[in-house]
């Protein structure tokens, strides 16, 4: 018996190979040729017209070779479908035995790679404390190769854009029409006079912007 092949599994004719006696070797021609009339069975049964009672016999067969766990209580099969799965039951216990030395061997490996790195860790001369200022600067300063190095004097400044960007119109845009916000949040708290409430709104909304426009120049200069 040997493993199923990854092409049969594929197939649905894995039971095939736990009741071949085939090597268990990769490559084989044998197995090649077995894989090749397997795979024109699979094709003629999916073509097959769905009123031929041949291969509807045929597609029940292999239904049950695919996956036997799922008719083993049929009356006439089950017998062979149990086999079927104690033959593949019996492929995966096959296990090497872990020997204890392999094991200590294991955890010695991991226990010197753990002191490994604590010694790396308190080598490190700022693991207590960071390093100032000008020590981070010429550190980044070594790290980063003549063609990566950073624009230091404009690292972290706005991004200008190479075109203009237009105004997106959002005058169609019901949810985003501020003045009927602005009307609908007066009704809501019950103001008297919604008009006032509206222009009171918008002064505020155009201080906003004005202090987000002085903001904007001022990032422009730096």
């Amino acid at each position: 018996m040997s493993q199923p092949r990854k092409a049969m599994k594929s197939l649905g004719f894995q039971g095939c190979c736990l009741r071949c006696d085939a090597p268990d070797v990769s490559g084989l021609k044998r197995c090649e040729i077995c894989i090749s009339n397997h795979t024109n069975v699979r094709n003629r049964m999916v073509s097959s017209s769905p009123d031929d009672k041949l291969f509807q016999h045929v597609k029940e067969l292999f239904s049950m070779l695919s996956e036997p766990h799922k008719y083993d209580h049929d009356t006439i099969h089950r017998n062979e479908l149990v086999y079927q799965q104690e033959l593949a039951a019996s492929l995966s216990n096959k296990n090497e035995k872990i020997d204890i030395n392999d094991i200590e061997k294991l955890f010695e490996k991991q226990k010197s790679s753990k002191r490994l790195l604590q010694d790396l860790g308190n080598k490190n001369p700022w693991k207590d404390n960071a390093p100032s200022p000008s020590i981070a600067r010429m550190i980044g300063e070594e790290t980063w190769s003549s063609e990566e190095k950073l624009d230091l004097l404009n690292y972290g400044s706005r991004t200008i854009p190479s075109k203009n960007i237009e105004k997106v119109d959002r005058s169609e845009r019901v949810g985003e029409d501020l003045i009927l916000s602005d009307r609908i949040q007066a009704n809501v708290k019950n103001v008297r006079d919604s008009d006032e409430f509206v222009r009171m709104k918008q002064s505020e909304r155009k201080k906003w912007k004005d202090v987000i426009e002085d903001i904007d120049e001022i990032l422009d200069d730096n």
